[in-house]
């Protein structure tokens, strides 16, 4: 009897916590994240050639005190049946304030320089480039003898609430006299290297040159293993793009007038197709009708290395739990995967880092041909192996909640299976697979974050209190 309850109890406990997680999803997948800043789609002006304002002087500015004086901005006069736009009796002087480096670093002398030498960098060598002041942005023009100049803009200290999967993306976009993004590069970021190398391998930028800041609404295809960097790379050229409509593009770009543009990237079908492969991985796993043999096993663990992994690149991270929580969106696609993830630590006593992770699976199948069997006891017992484990989740966790968003690339899978990017992270990640051939699965056993929240949740999950005697 008090096992059958105690079994009971478990699995109430079980579908409480399943309940929970998937009002959470269903949540995050309606509404979008948490500290998201809602952003102006489009602004309408009316003017005339009446009603031009003019920005001149700076007799506002009271330099004996400690505040700025602020005056109305004059209009140009322009004669009407015998009388001005605007009455006055006598000429007062006055100034525009538009911003200076402490009210706005967006217009420092450093970025300006910056944003030129960027200019120059992508645009023709034969081409002339002129840095230019807007109200809260500087861009620069790219221009020859035979045609009308193109306009260069940069995300860099202006598009600041929009994030990839490890903090913002700056974009440098050049815009030409038709209104088309002629060519789009990246500045800088946080963002793993080879999710970077993997949408500049895909043609992602490539997709731009398609996109016409006069066609309204767009979209174009996110990159499946890079999906939250290509949709953060999207968003920050729509929302530059933006902020820049209608000036200062509309002073060089042959269009009608832009009453509202949106870019957007998004997952093709094909997403539904790799999903629901990784669904049926975690099915097989999670059942128990049919009997896992060490074929069976073995052939799971290589689908996952090859199609996870080196495939889609797309491996299950803590940071994936968070995300919502920080302000950044995750896809249906990378949802739905949290999901199974989520449901196979509540009642498959974690079934993702048993059989699923491509990270973990490699180094299983490392282990399964190596020819010397080495059985070597672990240089740190079981016990603190947990602790370190933890301790340095928790760490991590609280790092990228606190805003130290590079923090999230404590990951070694996309170096290890980005490998067309061979760089000092591929080594340790491949030094790290390696190490597994005398202490097994040390990067899982030791230092995998997601693997320490998951096994936590499964042990939630079983936790029994003990009675005192």
């Amino acid at each position: 009897m008090t096992i059958n309850f105690l079994f009971i109890k478990k699995e109430i406990r079980k579908i409480i916590a399943t309940i929970f997680i998937a009002l959470i999803f269903l949540y995050f997948w309606l509404n979008g994240p948490l500290l998201q800043i809602t952003e102006i789609v489009s602004i309408e002006t009316i003017e005339t050639k009446y009603s031009i304002p003019v920005l001149v002087g700076s007799d506002g500015v009271d330099n004996k005190s400690n505040h700025v004086a602020f005056n109305t901005l004059s209009f140009e006069d322009e004669e009407i049946f015998g009388h001005g736009l605007l009455n006055k009796k006598e000429k007062n002087k006055t100034w525009g304030y538009i911003a200076d480096v402490k009210n706005n670093p967006g217009l420092s002398p450093y970025l300006a320089s910056k944003i030129l030498e960027h200019a120059k960098k992508f645009a023709d060598k034969n081409n002339d480039v002129v840095i230019h002041p807007s109200i809260d942005l500087y861009y620069a023009t790219i221009s020859d003898n035979n045609f009308s100049p193109s306009i260069y803009l940069e995300s860099t200290d202006i598009v600041k609430n929009i994030r990839g999967y490890a903090g913002e993306v700056n974009v440098g976009i050049i815009i030409d006299k038709n209104g088309f993004i002629k060519k789009i590069e990246h500045i800088s970021s946080k963002e793993t290297q080879s999710y970077l190398a993997t949408i500049k391998k895909a043609g992602f930028y490539e997709q731009f040159n398609q996109v016409s800041i006069s066609k309204g609404t767009q979209q174009i295809d996110a990159v499946t293993g890079a999906t939250l960097t290509s949709e953060a790379i999207a968003s920050t050229v729509s929302q530059l793009t933006k902020q820049s409509i209608p000036y200062p593009i509309s002073n060089y770009a042959d269009i009608d007038e832009v009453n509202s543009f949106d870019l957007s990237a998004k997952l093709n079908s094909s997403w539904v197709v790799h999903i629901s492969i990784i669904f049926l991985m975690f099915l097989f796993a999670f059942q128990k009708k049919i009997r896992k043999s060490k074929k069976s096993i073995i052939v799971l663990s290589l689908l996952s290395v090859i199609y996870i992994g080196f495939f889609l690149n797309n491996s299950f991270t803590y940071i994936s739990f968070i995300h919502p929580f920080v302000g950044t969106s995750v896809s249906s696609f990378v949802g739905l995967y949290s999901l199974f993830v989520l449901l196979g630590a509540i009642w498959g006593k974690n079934t993702y880092c048993k059989y699923v992770c491509p990270f973990g699976n490699i180094q299983r199948l490392i282990m399964h041909v190596n020819p010397k069997k080495i059985s070597r006891k672990f240089f740190i017992s079981n016990k603190w192996i947990k602790k370190i484990r933890a301790t340095l989740t928790v760490i991590l966790i609280t790092g990228v909640l606190l805003g130290l968003r590079n923090w999230s690339n404590f990951e070694l899978f996309p170096d290890l299976f980005g490998w067309s990017t061979i760089g000092v992270w591929f080594i340790v990640a491949a030094i790290t697979v390696l190490t597994t051939l005398i202490y097994p699965m040390i990067w899982c056993r030791l230092l995998c974050p997601t693997g320490s929240l998951l096994d936590g949740v499964s042990d939630l999950m079983s936790y029994r209190v003990k009675k005192k005697k």
